[in-house]
């Protein structure tokens, strides 16, 4: 890990630890600072992203358990580049996409653009959570927290269970909005076989542009694009999801309901062959659904 030639102090990183959002810690805990590094005993267990500056860390334990590590980062380059590449580097050692853990926090579709971005990751689901968030600090500078969790497996494994197995749910990217554009989130309900998620925005952006800007970013998440139009009222584009199975998806950008009201629509559902034909021709969805 590089540094830059502004040397890190504790009050930089105790005013970035306090501007981010932790979870839930226990009242009675120890805590533990490092400025511009991490506690001796986790330097090799810890897998930092390569260059940036690192602003410290933060280890939370209780009665003698570990329970948080919080790591401060600068990374150049904008939030989805940092991300992007912090991944690539974790799936090289190793880390692996988590998909089934509960939470609406974990969920995709349309997200407010001030609230960053975030993945986990889990090692052979074994061990701690780790998650990497990215929140923007300039047009050139990423704010980057890797975070090794070790509560919530402890808390899993005392409920029994892993949480709501939704694979539809999984299959949602994350979109944000244009830069300066605020979007309000309208929520998502889904199934086994299918999840829809919506928001809003107000903004003098013509539908073709909105839908481009979103249909974008899902091609940064590994869709391709099957065919779609766009007019000034409509905008939609289908798309081949990747992964195992077959799965397709839909983005829809309405322009009906007032002169800059867009009304956003993602919806992604599990294609399957039913019985009935000699072709094989048609579509089987899940039917028990999840409202969030």
């Amino acid at each position: 890990m590089t540094t830059t030639p502004d040397e890190p102090t504790e009050l930089e990183l105790l005013h970035r630890l306090m501007t981010s959002s932790p979870p839930f810690t226990p009242l009675e805990r120890a805590v533990e600072l490092v400025v511009g590094g991490l506690p001796a005993a986790l330097v090799d267990e810890v897998p930092l992203p390569s260059g940036g500056r690192l602003v410290g860390s933060q280890l939370t334990s209780h009665q003698g358990r570990l329970s948080e590590l919080q790591v401060v980062l600068d990374v150049r380059g904008s939030t989805a580049e940092a991300l992007r590449a912090c991944e690539r580097e974790l799936r090289e050692r190793g880390w692996d996409p988590v998909e089934d853990l509960p939470g609406p926090m974990h969920h995709g579709g349309f997200v407010s653009g001030a609230a960053g971005d975030t993945r986990m990751l889990r090692r052979g689901g074994q061990g701690p959570i780790l998650w990497v968030a990215a929140g923007t600090i300039d047009e050139t500078l990423t704010d980057l927290r890797v975070r090794l969790d070790w509560q919530m497996p402890r808390h899993l494994e005392e409920r029994g269970g892993r949480g709501m197995q939704l694979p539809s749910l999984n299959r949602m990217p994350r979109l944000h909005p244009p830069k300066g554009v605020a979007m309000e989130p309208r929520g998502g309900a889904g199934g086994v076989g299918w999840f829809s998620s919506q928001g809003q925005v107000g903004t003098d952006l013509s539908v073709p542009e909105l839908e481009a800007h979103f249909a974008s970013q899902l091609v940064e998440a590994g869709w391709t694009r099957v065919s779609g139009r766009a007019d000034e009222v409509l905008g939609w584009s289908s798309w081949s999801l990747p992964g195992e199975g077959e799965w397709g998806g839909l983005l829809i950008v309405l322009a009906a309901f007032g002169t800059r009201e867009r009304s956003l629509i993602l919806r992604v559902e599990e294609i399957k062959a039913v019985d009935g034909g000699s072709d094989g021709q048609g579509l089987s969805f899940g039917t028990k659904s999840a409202h969030l």
